[in-house]
């Protein structure tokens, strides 16, 4: 089913293996700025880096939002990334407070994630021709089955259930509002960098060789990278899944 919301042309599923392999199954035409794959039944979401997502049918919102920028370079495709982290969190905090982002776009309330972005870009020449922004949104589950370590739900904050298209438009509406602010990434990422996760303070982290140190959230570069300043005084550059949180 095709429909109009707003904005955003949404192709609806009864049911999907993932919204984002269905994304990828579109051809370069097809696929419309603010296109939204949208099911509320997935069967094999994606996370990052190969995980899975658990979502229980009808519960929860499971959507890839297609954009396709009319000029963005490649250098600048992290910010794709800050839209759709700054979206979901705003969406989140007009239901509760202590949302943040965790690097790079995880969405926490307190110390446990209520959203997960994956994000999937289609470089042509030095632009990005389109972005797949997979969002996953914990609305209604009572209770989570994985070994996932800290999952929650509105449903569980809020103690009642959420209509899940009203809880669509309210999301698409925020991702639409930072979607406008393309043209100032300088006032993205710094919007970005003050809802961190773990913004202030100095926390233990672990690299990919196993070396535990203590060091505080300094900032990011161009390319979305995470800056940490250790306790010696020395930054630390890191990528996605270069570094983890202790």
């Amino acid at each position: 089913m095709e429909y109009q919301l707003g904005e955003f042309t949404i192709r609806e599923h009864e049911q999907l293996d993932s919204t984002n392999s269905e994304a990828s199954r579109l051809s370069f035409d097809e696929m419309k700025d603010k296109m939204v794959i949208l099911t509320y039944c997935q069967t094999r979401g994606r996370g990052q880096i190969g995980n899975h997502w658990e979502s229980a049918p009808q519960k929860n919102i499971s959507m890839t939002v297609i954009l396709k920028p009319e000029d963005l370079l490649a250098t600048d495709q992290f910010a794709i990334s800050i839209i759709a982290a700054l979206g979901v969190r705003d969406l989140v905090a007009r239901h509760v407070s202590g949302v943040s982002i965790k690097w790079p776009n995880d969405i926490y309330v307190g110390d446990r994630k209520i959203a997960g972005i994956l994000i999937e870009h289609t470089i042509m020449g030095n632009r990005v021709g389109c972005s797949f922004c997979g969002i996953g949104l914990n609305v209604n589950q009572e209770r989570f089955l994985s070994d996932a370590p800290n999952p929650v739900s509105l449903y569980q904050l809020l103690g009642r259930e959420l209509s899940l298209p009203v809880v669509l438009e309210e999301l698409l509406d925020c991702i639409a509002s930072r979607y406008r602010q393309l043209n100032d990434l300088p006032a993205l990422k710094a919007e970005y960098l003050r809802h961190l996760y773990r913004r202030s303070g100095t926390y233990r982290w672990q690299d990919t060789a196993g070396e535990e140190f203590q060091a505080s959230i300094q900032g990011i570069d161009e390319y979305g990278r995470l800056l940490l300043s250790d306790t010696t005084g020395h930054t630390r550059v890191f990528g996605f899944k270069e570094v983890k949180y202790l």
